[in-house]
């Protein structure tokens, strides 16, 4: 499984049936979780640095956590389909 993908569904356990489905059909949200995966990694880098820049970049990097967060959010909600009526 993408390492990715495998971010998202840690992050939105009760999701992970629509993000396995939606990871199956579109490159576009496998991107975004790349991305979420990459933030994250890059965002623990961070907490442990050194450098002076390090408080900075840790909040960057959870602003983006977030911001990806939600993009994902909502591709998980455009990809459930109606209910039947």
């Amino acid at each position: 499984m993408d390492e990715g993908v495998t971010a998202v569904r840690r992050q939105f356990p009760a999701k992970i049936k629509a993000i396995d489905d939606l990871s199956a059909r579109s490159e576009d949200f496998r991107e975004i979780c790349r991305d979420f995966a990459d933030a994250q990694s890059a965002l623990q880098k961070w907490k442990v640095s050194t450098d002076p820049k390090r408080d900075e970049r840790v909040v960057e990097y959870q602003e983006l956590i977030a911001e990806l967060s939600k993009e994902i959010a909502r591709a998980l909600e455009g990809s459930v389909p109606p209910i039947a009526r």
